[in-house]
């Protein structure tokens, strides 16, 4: 659709899948934070930084458009980070540099979604010392042209669901039970079987924040843009879904839901736009209070336009709300994302709280930062 969000049909064409063999450096390095006058601390990091899982205030893994993992511990002024490089094997005068923009943990390893065709789950376990053992595998490939994964979600401990453009009808949902060592398609929905509905005209989705996805137990939801804009619902972890219209814009390339956060199984969020239009304030944030059958939309002609990824801080009930994009920068809502408060003009594509929901992780454009929450008025 554009190349901010999507690659070009080109880049889609000649990363044809020969071997699924991969290449690995890792090594590790401090880089000072700086920090500005708002305390938003800044590591400067080469590529585009989409996913980004945080498991703890001073902890996180990112991935990239770089074919990098990144682990980052924060130690004072100095964060602390491990390189893992991925290459793809495609001949011997070729190798394709994944570009990630999905990033999923469980007890025992490390997942990876990336774009384009071919798609590849890619997966690394931990060693006994919690980290990485290489080289990475290829858990999941799907040669189609038509395919393009959008995000990844660690559901439980074994459970994963990953999602993508539609195929064959219906969005791609894979599933994995095994934390991710094996995985299998979610069939479309036809003459009322169980499965993925069938999409409608233009339907797909943005891989812009990781954000399709999100769960609450074993509820999971998904969220598409394009043509349409929908919410789908899975009562059973992914196995069979629901879907719902919303009132974002829709109709566009580029029009409709871009990220999605639930805070328990009944309230939730969703945010995106138009991404020819970022500017725009209406219809491109809703909130629902009944596990997403029905949206409301909310701060209508008011606030911040366009955004990329939306989360609630946890432990907030729901109320509290971070929103980032490029280029509106970081606004704040205090009250479920009914209104907001601009609080910096620093552009990233992500966000994720710490479990506790006392940091807030950012990432962006050759960039990973991170605030207190306390600095953000909570």
């Amino acid at each position: 659709m554009i190349q901010d969000s999507f690659p070009s049909n080109a880049f889609r064409k000649a990363a044809l899948p020969l071997l699924t063999l991969a290449v690995f450096w890792s090594g590790c390095g401090p880089r000072m934070w700086t920090t500005d006058e708002q305390g938003i601390q800044y590591a400067q990091m080469k590529g585009s930084w989409r996913a980004l899982a945080v498991t703890g205030n001073n902890e996180a893994w990112l991935a990239g458009s770089t074919g990098e993992w990144l682990h980052m511990h924060s130690q004072g002024s100095h964060p602390a980070v491990a390189h893992y490089q991925d290459a793809i094997f495609i001949s011997p005068d070729s190798n394709l540099v994944p570009h990630y923009r999905g990033i999923a943990l469980t007890p025992h390893a490390v997942l990876g979604s990336v774009i384009a065709s071919p798609g590849f789950i890619r997966r690394a376990e931990f060693d006994d010392a919690g980290k990485l053992n290489l080289p990475r595998t290829s858990a999941w490939m799907e040669e189609d042209s038509a395919v393009f994964m959008d995000a990844i979600l660690a559901v439980n401990d074994s459970t994963l669901v990953a999602m993508g453009d539609p195929l064959n009808g219906c969005l791609c949902v894979i599933r994995s039970e095994d934390e991710g060592r094996s995985w299998a398609k979610v069939p479309c929905a036809f003459k009322g079987l169980p499965g993925v509905p069938l999409a409608k005209e233009g339907e797909a989705a943005f891989a812009a924040s990781n954000g399709n996805l999100a769960s609450a137990g074993d509820t999971l939801w998904m969220l598409s843009g394009g043509g349409a804009s929908r919410v789908y619902r899975s009562l059973d972890r992914g196995q069979s879904w629901i879907a719902f219209d919303t009132p974002l814009q829709q109709g566009g390339a580029m029009t409709g839901g871009f990220s999605m956060a639930f805070a328990d199984a009944h309230r939730g969020i969703i945010w995106g736009g138009n991404w020819e239009d970022k500017t725009g304030q209406n219809s491109r944030g809703a909130v629902t209070t009944n596990g997403g059958e029905t949206w409301t939309l909310v701060s209508e002609g008011q606030g911040p336009g366009y955004a990329s990824s939306v989360q609630y801080r946890p432990g907030s009930q729901g109320q509290q709300c971070v929103l980032v994009g490029k280029p509106g920068g970081i606004d704040l809502s205090h009250d479920g994302g009914q209104s907001w408060r601009h609080f910096s003009d620093s552009a990233f594509y992500t966000a994720r709280f710490s479990p506790d929901g006392s940091w807030l992780w950012l990432a962006g454009p050759n960039n990973i930062g991170r605030i207190q929450s306390n600095l953000l008025g909570w």
